[in-house]
């Protein structure tokens, strides 16, 4: 973003010290980065006790002396409600002939105390406790054991909200061509096959999400929109662990058919072929992937 001008960066600090209180305190950090306060130009202060904000950004100022910056008071640290400071010492401060630099000395602290607590609810983001965030969360999925139902089910539920999701384990089929016969390389022990495939039985996960109608509310129909999210985001996620999964779509009243077309009819169809129509209320189940994760699809 092209760096604002000081008329520009003016409106925008004036507009933003009126409308800080309708700000979370995420967006409003983002919000602040975008627009060229570099984190450590930002400092955090807790608010008074007594303060009126519902929210947890209390209110913003922007500073020129001794150095530019913004400073974001917040319902948070040891002077606000709620704080750990006992009342009996804050009385005691503000019987003192200058509470202020006492307030000034507990500014640092709550500076701290916000970076901290930004760290442990934002890990993400950069200066965070972890170098690599994104690695860390392939760590943990890894020990949640992505071919368990329980995370199955969890994980297709994460990024299919709107659909009932089922999941179960299944006996299946296989082939392999992995222990066909190879001139030079293969061993004379037994495990080695006349042939180029093996059939074999193995166990593959079940994922049915289920559907009520055959659209969603805006008109899409439900197996394009599952194979663009499944492919971009849930397949990516699994092609390292090799999962045998099938995935179907399940819709449970359906509004189009098929039928063969009758000579001579009032209302011939193309090339002889129409809807057939049956009961709406059977539905339909639609296999939308079946194969092992992180492989190529067989042709």
């Amino acid at each position: 973003m092209a760096p604002l001008s000081d008329a520009e960066r003016d409106a925008f600090e004036r507009w933003l010290a009126r409308e800080a209180r309708r700000f979370d305190l995420r967006p409003l950090l983002d919000l602040l980065r975008d627009k060229g306060y570099a984190r450590e130009d930002i400092l955090f202060e807790g608010a008074y006790e007594g303060s009126s904000s519902p929210s947890i950004v209390e209110a913003i100022r922007f500073r020129r002396w001794p150095a530019p910056g913004a400073v974001v008071t917040l319902n948070l640290g040891l002077l606000g409600d709620g704080a750990l400071l006992p009342s009996y010492f804050l009385e005691v401060v503000e019987s003192l002939p200058r509470p202020e630099r006492f307030h000034d000395f507990i500014r640092f602290f709550d500076h701290r105390l916000v970076e901290g607590f930004l760290r442990a609810v934002y890990p993400e983001q950069e200066g965070g406790p972890f170098g690599d965030f994104d690695r860390v969360l392939r760590a943990y999925f890894r020990m949640l054991g992505p071919g368990s139902i329980s995370t199955m089910q969890w994980l297709w539920q994460l990024y299919f909200p709107e659909l009932p999701v089922r999941v179960t384990r299944q006996a299946a089929a296989r082939e392999t061509r992995s222990h066909a016969f190879r001139t030079g390389e293969s061993r004379l022990d037994g495990t080695g096959i006349l042939g180029m495939v093996y059939p074999w039985d193995a166990s593959e996960l079940v994922v049915e999400l289920v559907a009520e109608d055959e659209t969603d509310d805006r008109g899409r129909r439900w197996p394009g929109l599952i194979e663009a999210r499944m492919n971009e985001r849930v397949l990516p996620l699994l092609a390292p662990f090799h999962v045998p999964l099938l995935v179907r779509l399940r819709v449970l009243y359906h509004a189009t058919w098929a039928r063969l077309d009758t000579p001579g009819a009032a209302d011939p169809s193309y090339l002889g072929y129409e809807r057939l129509r049956g009961d709406p209320a059977t539905g339909h189940t639609t296999i939308l992937y079946r194969g092992v994760t992180g492989e190529p699809q067989p042709e």
